[in-house]
C-alpha cells in the first residue's frame, strides 16, 4: 500500500507525484526516508484527500488537436491563456522551486533564471498586444462594433503576418533542452528535475504547435475578413 512506503520510494515510482506532495507542503527531498504514513500523521493530513491529489496531478487532461480546430477563435485564446496561466503560475515555479534546492548547478540556475524573465514578458506581450487585437477583430466580424476603423487604430501598424513570421522561429527553451540533453541524473532528485523539464518542454512544443497551426492561420483568416467588411462599409459610405 502506498501510504506504506517511504516519500523516497513513492516520488521514484511516479515523478508526478513529487509535485502533487510539494501542493500538500511536503517537499519529497527533505523527507525521503519517512513513510507517507508518518508524514500524513505528522502534518495531520487525510488519506483521501493526499489520495485525490495524486490523482488529480496524474490525470490531466490536455486537448487534442482535433478539439481545438473545433473551437471558435474566443474559445482557443482563452484555452491559450489558461495554458499561460498554469505554465507562470504553477509548472515554473515549481521547477525554479526544485532548482533552488538542488545541490548541482551544470549552468542550470542561470538560463532558468533567464527563460523565466524572456518567458513572461513574452506571454505579457503576447495577451496585450495578439490576444487583445483578435477580441477587437472578433467584435467587428459580429458587427457589435460601431466604429470599426476607429476600433482598431492602434492596431493599424500590427502584423500578425510579422509576429506569426517570429512566433514561428522561436525556440525560447533550446539552450535549457540541449544542457539537459547531456546530464546524467544520479539522484532522485536529479530524475524528478529532468522529469519536470522534459515535461515542461513537452508541453511548450505543443503550446506552439497550437499557436502556429491553428490559432495564427484562424486568427489571420480572421484579420482578412474583418478588413474586407471595413472596406465594404467604408465604400457604402
Amino acid at each position: 500500500m502506498v501510504f506504506e512506503k517511504t516519500i523516497g520510494q513513492v516520488v521514484d515510482e511516479n515523478y508526478v507525484y513529487a509535485r502533487a506532495l510539494h501542493y500538500l507542503g511536503i517537499d519529497f527531498f527533505d523527507s525521503s526516508e519517512k513513510k507517507l504514513k508518518e508524514i500524513c500523521q505528522e502534518r495531520g493530513l487525510n488519506r483521501q484527500k493526499v489520495i485525490k491529489s495524486f490523482y488529480l496531478f496524474d490525470s490531466c487532461h490536455r486537448f487534442s488537436f482535433t478539439e481545438l480546430q473545433n473551437y471558435p477563435i474566443e474559445l482557443l485564446t482563452e484555452y491559450l491563456k489558461h495554458a499561460h496561466h498554469v505554465f507562470i503560475k504553477d509548472k515554473l515555479p515549481y521547477i525554479v522551486h526544485l532548482v533552488k534546492q538542488w545541490d548541482r548547478d551544470e549552468g542550470l540556475k542561470h538560463l532558468l533564471s533567464e527563460f523565466v524573465e524572456d518567458f513572461i514578458k513574452h506571454i505579457y506581450e503576447e495577451e496585450d498586444t495578439t490576444f487583445k487585437y483578435i477580441e477587437l477583430l472578433t467584435q467587428v466580424r459580429k458587427g457589435s462594433a460601431k466604429a470599426p476603423y476607429f476600433l482598431l487604430k492602434d492596431f493599424q501598424k500590427y502584423s500578425l503576418e510579422s509576429e506569426f513570421e517570429e512566433h514561428r522561429d522561436e525556440d525560447e527553451f533550446g539552450a535549457i533542452r540541449t544542457l539537459m540533453s547531456s546530464f546524467e541524473p544520479e539522484t532522485l532528485h536529479d530524475r524528478v528535475l529532468m522529469h519536470e523539464i522534459q515535461a515542461f518542454d513537452r508541453e511548450m512544443i505543443y503550446h506552439a504547435e497550437i499557436e502556429n497551426n491553428i490559432f495564427f492561420p484562424r486568427a489571420i483568416a480572421l484579420e482578412a475578413s474583418v478588413q474586407k467588411r471595413i472596406k465594404t462599409l467604408s465604400e457604402l459610405n
